[in-house]
Protein backbone atom coordinates (compact mmCIF):
# COMPACT_ATOMS: atom_id res chain seq x y z
CA UNK A 1 0.00 0.00 0.00
CA UNK A 2 3.16 2.44 0.74
CA UNK A 3 4.47 1.41 -2.66
CA UNK A 4 1.49 2.66 -4.34
CA UNK A 5 0.25 6.01 -2.17
CA UNK A 6 4.14 7.13 -3.15
CA UNK A 7 4.11 6.34 -7.12
CA UNK A 8 1.08 8.08 -6.97
CA UNK A 9 2.53 11.34 -5.07
CA UNK A 10 5.08 10.61 -7.72
CA UNK A 11 3.21 11.24 -10.54
CA UNK A 12 1.54 14.09 -9.15
CA UNK A 13 5.04 15.59 -8.62
CA UNK A 14 5.18 14.97 -12.35
CA UNK A 15 2.36 16.29 -13.35
CA UNK A 16 3.24 19.29 -11.87
CA UNK A 17 7.14 19.56 -13.33
CA UNK A 18 5.75 19.05 -16.52
CA UNK A 19 3.33 21.79 -15.61
CA UNK A 20 5.59 24.48 -15.11
CA UNK A 21 7.75 23.47 -18.34
CA UNK A 22 4.85 24.06 -20.34
CA UNK A 23 3.57 27.45 -18.31
CA UNK A 24 6.95 28.85 -18.26
CA UNK A 25 9.53 27.73 -21.14
CA UNK A 26 9.02 29.52 -24.12
CA UNK A 27 10.03 26.81 -26.48
CA UNK A 28 9.93 28.98 -30.09
CA UNK A 29 13.24 30.19 -29.85
CA UNK A 30 14.37 26.52 -28.79
CA UNK A 31 12.69 25.41 -31.81
CA UNK A 32 13.78 27.63 -34.29
CA UNK A 33 17.71 26.73 -32.72
CA UNK A 34 16.99 23.06 -33.12
CA UNK A 35 16.26 23.42 -37.04
CA UNK A 36 19.58 25.36 -37.12
CA UNK A 37 21.64 23.13 -35.20
CA UNK A 38 20.04 19.86 -33.19
CA UNK A 39 21.61 18.65 -29.93
CA UNK A 40 19.26 16.73 -28.03
CA UNK A 41 18.85 18.44 -24.29
CA UNK A 42 16.86 21.03 -26.52
CA UNK A 43 14.76 18.25 -28.18
CA UNK A 44 13.95 16.80 -25.00
CA UNK A 45 12.99 20.12 -23.87
CA UNK A 46 10.88 20.98 -26.55
CA UNK A 47 9.43 17.88 -26.32
CA UNK A 48 8.30 18.50 -22.53
CA UNK A 49 7.63 21.98 -22.76
CA UNK A 50 6.03 22.65 -26.17
CA UNK A 51 2.40 23.22 -25.42
CA UNK A 52 0.52 20.15 -28.26
CA UNK A 53 3.32 17.37 -26.53
CA UNK A 54 3.47 19.07 -23.43
CA UNK A 55 -0.54 18.77 -22.78
CA UNK A 56 -0.30 14.95 -24.18
CA UNK A 57 2.30 14.30 -21.44
CA UNK A 58 -0.21 16.29 -18.77
CA UNK A 59 -3.15 13.93 -20.23
CA UNK A 60 -1.54 11.12 -19.63
CA UNK A 61 0.20 11.59 -16.16
CA UNK A 62 -3.63 12.91 -15.03
CA UNK A 63 -5.36 9.78 -16.45
CA UNK A 64 -2.53 7.52 -14.45
CA UNK A 65 -3.01 9.69 -11.36
CA UNK A 66 -7.00 9.10 -11.61
CA UNK A 67 -6.43 5.43 -12.70
CA UNK A 68 -3.93 5.10 -9.37
CA UNK A 69 -6.39 6.72 -6.92
CA UNK A 70 -9.50 4.98 -8.00
CA UNK A 71 -6.93 1.83 -7.31
CA UNK A 72 -5.81 2.88 -4.33
CA UNK A 73 -9.91 3.59 -3.19
CA UNK A 74 -10.46 0.27 -4.22
CA UNK A 75 -8.01 -1.30 -2.71
CA UNK A 76 -8.84 0.00 0.59
CA UNK A 77 -12.56 -0.81 0.09
CA UNK A 78 -11.71 -4.41 -1.08
CA UNK A 79 -9.26 -4.98 1.78
CA UNK A 80 -12.14 -3.73 4.17
CA UNK A 81 -14.28 -6.74 2.15
CA UNK A 82 -11.98 -9.20 1.69
CA UNK A 83 -12.22 -9.39 -1.67
CA UNK A 84 -9.86 -10.30 -4.22
CA UNK A 85 -7.82 -7.29 -5.60
CA UNK A 86 -7.84 -5.96 -9.03
CA UNK A 87 -4.11 -6.26 -10.73
CA UNK A 88 -2.77 -2.30 -10.45
CA UNK A 89 -1.28 -2.88 -14.13
CA UNK A 90 -4.61 -2.79 -15.83
CA UNK A 91 -5.97 0.39 -13.76
CA UNK A 92 -2.62 2.19 -14.43
CA UNK A 93 -2.46 1.72 -18.00
CA UNK A 94 -6.29 1.85 -18.49
CA UNK A 95 -6.27 5.25 -16.79
CA UNK A 96 -2.97 6.55 -19.27
CA UNK A 97 -5.19 5.39 -22.54
CA UNK A 98 -8.23 7.00 -21.06
CA UNK A 99 -6.55 10.39 -19.88
CA UNK A 100 -4.62 10.07 -23.69
CA UNK A 101 -7.93 9.67 -25.40
CA UNK A 102 -9.24 12.85 -24.53
CA UNK A 103 -6.15 14.45 -25.16
CA UNK A 104 -6.62 13.35 -28.65
CA UNK A 105 -10.03 14.40 -28.77
CA UNK A 106 -8.99 17.69 -27.89
CA UNK A 107 -6.44 18.48 -30.69
CA UNK A 108 -8.30 17.01 -33.23
CA UNK A 109 -10.71 19.59 -31.95
CA UNK A 110 -8.51 22.18 -32.32
CA UNK A 111 -7.26 21.61 -35.70
CA UNK A 112 -11.00 21.89 -36.99
CA UNK A 113 -11.72 24.74 -35.47
CA UNK A 114 -8.27 26.53 -36.39
CA UNK A 115 -5.54 26.00 -39.18
CA UNK A 116 -2.46 26.87 -36.38
CA UNK A 117 -3.93 26.51 -32.63
CA UNK A 118 -0.79 26.91 -30.80
CA UNK A 119 0.86 29.29 -32.68
CA UNK A 120 0.08 32.29 -30.04
CA UNK A 121 -0.72 30.68 -27.40
CA UNK A 122 -1.22 32.83 -23.99
CA UNK A 123 -0.49 31.75 -20.48
CA UNK A 124 -4.24 32.10 -19.72
CA UNK A 125 -5.00 30.06 -22.86
CA UNK A 126 -1.97 27.61 -21.50
CA UNK A 127 -3.58 27.09 -18.31
CA UNK A 128 -7.25 27.03 -19.26
CA UNK A 129 -6.30 23.96 -21.79
CA UNK A 130 -4.34 22.03 -19.52
CA UNK A 131 -6.49 22.20 -16.34
CA UNK A 132 -9.29 21.19 -18.05
CA UNK A 133 -7.74 18.47 -20.53
CA UNK A 134 -5.85 17.17 -16.88
CA UNK A 135 -8.97 17.15 -15.02
CA UNK A 136 -11.06 15.14 -17.80
CA UNK A 137 -8.30 12.89 -18.15
CA UNK A 138 -8.35 12.45 -14.52
CA UNK A 139 -11.68 11.61 -14.24
CA UNK A 140 -11.76 9.47 -17.16
CA UNK A 141 -8.48 7.43 -15.04
CA UNK A 142 -10.67 7.52 -11.60
CA UNK A 143 -14.18 6.78 -13.12
CA UNK A 144 -13.77 4.89 -16.44
CA UNK A 145 -17.32 4.36 -16.28
CA UNK A 146 -17.68 7.59 -17.20
CA UNK A 147 -15.23 7.41 -20.79
CA UNK A 148 -17.67 4.28 -21.46
CA UNK A 149 -21.11 6.30 -21.33
CA UNK A 150 -19.50 9.60 -23.62
CA UNK A 151 -18.17 6.88 -25.69
CA UNK A 152 -21.79 5.43 -25.95
CA UNK A 153 -23.60 8.39 -27.06
CA UNK A 154 -21.07 8.40 -30.26
CA UNK A 155 -23.35 6.53 -32.89
CA UNK A 156 -20.59 3.78 -33.96
CA UNK A 157 -18.71 3.13 -30.82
Amino acid sequence: MLARILVALLVVVAWLIVFCLGAFIDTNPLRKGLSDNFNLPDFFLILLAWIPTNIAFLSILAGLMGALCRGLLRKVELEAALEKPVRKEDEALGGSIAGFMFYMAFMAGAFVMMDQPFTNTTEAQYYRIAGSISFISFIAGFRPDTLRRILDRIPGF
